[in-house]
């Protein structure tokens, strides 16, 4: 017994922390579980789950060859590749200002917009330009403490089959230190139970938060119900928010050139009525994807006609 504790620290001296840190890194934003890794590298799946905890007990330094290779082979693949309708509109400038500024001064921030402005096509934009980002995104089955908490789990190597008090626990040792930026979208949704669990992450491993969501998101954190004063924790935490987003003429033509090159003056003008409307725009953007495939598949002319017939494939107003 001796032996082996002997063995295992002496392999805690020897492990090049910098690959280590990469390696956690890779492993958690591409979400590649051990037993893969362990098959791109003709390891067992026991010996990669010891090297992410630091637990590994043999030859250390054959082990951190393979792993040099294999991200050699697969670190940048993920981001090298990112979406080319991605446009920097006004709204979008605004969400990254927050975004940006909490990621440097680990502070917690607010983007707060109605649906289709661009917030969830901001965030993955700037997780693809800053590669440490955790982004997840909630929804109604994901908003209680314990599915919170296991869909940030999942994006940082913390196992997931413990009790709340474990997970969070075992999430602020590995967040602790790191400056990483988590990105909550669609935050709308949580219960306060779950925005207190993250303001613990915040408060104690000093990681940046920044919550997206729909305009409700900040009047649950001003308090405007009766049991708006849970709030006060999250709302005084705050550093800074960005909301009302306007929809513009320039970003309507930005995105419509993005998506369909060669639209005139009047077909950006009859978008930027789309955008402005229900829907803004995401189902401008729709309305788009839909006249691209007319356009290419029967060749048909780019001019308000063919516009007006796809805007006829979409919900109305």
């Amino acid at each position: 017994m001796a032996l082996k504790v002997a063995v295992k620290e002496d392999s805690m001296k020897v492990y090049d922390e910098d690959l280590h840190r990469r390696f956690l890194l890779w492993k958690d934003q591409s979400g590649t579980s051990a037993n893969t890794i362990a098959g791109m590298i003709g390891r067992s799946g026991a010996a990669v789950s010891q090297y992410t905890n630091k637990k590994y007990a043999g030859d250390i330094q054959s082990l951190e060859k393979d792993i040099a290779s294999l991200l050699a082979r697969e670190e940048d693949l993920q981001f090298t590749v990112r979406p080319a309708e991605f446009c920097s509109t006004s709204a979008s400038k605004l969400i990254w200002e927050v975004l940006q500024y909490c990621d440097a001064a680990q502070k917690m921030g607010a983007a707060v917009a109605p649906s289709g402005t661009g917030k969830t096509e901001t965030c993955k934009e700037y997780k693809v330009q800053n590669r440490a980002t955790i982004f997840v995104t909630l929804d109604i089955t994901k908003r209680h403490p314990s599915s919170v908490l296991k869909a940030i789990a999942k994006h940082i190597s913390v196992p997931r089959n413990q009790s709340i008090a474990e997970m969070l626990d075992a999430m602020v040792d590995r967040l602790k230190g790191t400056k990483r930026l988590l990105i909550l979208d669609d935050a709308h949704f949580m219960t306060w139970e779950s925005f207190e669990l993250v303001r613990k992450i915040h408060d104690c491993a000093r990681i940046g938060i920044v919550y997206v969501g729909q305009e409700r998101l900040y009047e649950q954190m001003k308090g405007q119900d009766p049991r708006g004063y849970l709030f006060d924790q999250i709302y005084s935490r705050i550093a800074m928010k960005r909301d009302r987003f306007g929809v513009t003429k320039n970003d309507a033509g930005m995105i419509a050139e993005a998506h369909l090159p060669g639209l005139d003056k009047g077909c950006v003008e009859y978008l930027f009525e789309i955008a402005k409307s229900k829907g803004r725009y995401r189902r401008m953007v729709n309305l788009l994807e839909v006249a691209a495939e007319s356009h290419k598949q029967y060749g048909r002319k780019l001019d308000i006609e063919l516009l007006r017939s796809a805007e006829r494939l979409l919900m109305g107003e």
